[in-house]
C-alpha cells in the first residue's frame, strides 16, 4: 500500500491514535480490539511513516474512525485542513477533567451557535 504512504499523513494518524490511547490509559493489547486489528497493525499504526509496511486501507479507515476522524482526513496536499463540527464534539468530549454532563453541554451549546449563525449566513444570504 505504497500509495498510502504518499497520500496519508500517517504521523498524524499515529499522534491521533496515540492521544486517545493516553487519554484512556488504554495499552496496545486493550486498544487494537476496540479499533478492530490485531495489536502488530496497531503498533504498525503507531509507528507513522517509520513503518515498514504500512496497514492496509481496511485498518487505516478503522483507526481513522477510533479517533473520530475519517481517512480522508489526514490526505496530504489538501489545501487547507478542515474542521468540522464533529472535529469539534471529538475535542470536547475528549478534554481531560470535563465530566461528561458538561462535555455534552458544549457540544450541545456549539452546535446551537453554529446553527443559528447558520440561519443568520442563509438570512444574509437571500436579503441581498
Amino acid at each position: 500500500m505504497e500509495d498510502a504512504k504518499l497520500n496519508l499523513d500517517l504521523n498524524r494518524l499515529a499522534t491521533d491514535l496515540q492521544s486517545k490511547m493516553n487519554r484512556n490509559n488504554l495499552s496496545v493489547r486493550t486498544a487494537a480490539p476496540q479499533i478492530g486489528c490485531s495489536p502488530a497493525t496497531l503498533a504498525r499504526l503507531l509507528q507513522g511513516s517509520k513503518a515498514e509496511n504500512v496497514p492496509d486501507s481496511v485498518n487505516l479507515m478503522r483507526a481513522a474512525s477510533w479517533v473520530g476522524k475519517r481517512l480522508g482526513d489526514f490526505e496530504v496536499g489538501t489545501s487547507k485542513p478542515s474542521s468540522t463540527l464533529g472535529d469539534v464534539e471529538v475535542h470536547l468530549r475528549a478534554l481531560p477533567g470535563l465530566s461528561k454532563a458538561d462535555a455534552e453541554g458544549l457540544v450541545a451549546m456549539v452546535k446551537a451557535a453554529y446553527d443559528a449563525a447558520s440561519k443568520l449566513r442563509a438570512k444574509k444570504g437571500s436579503g441581498r
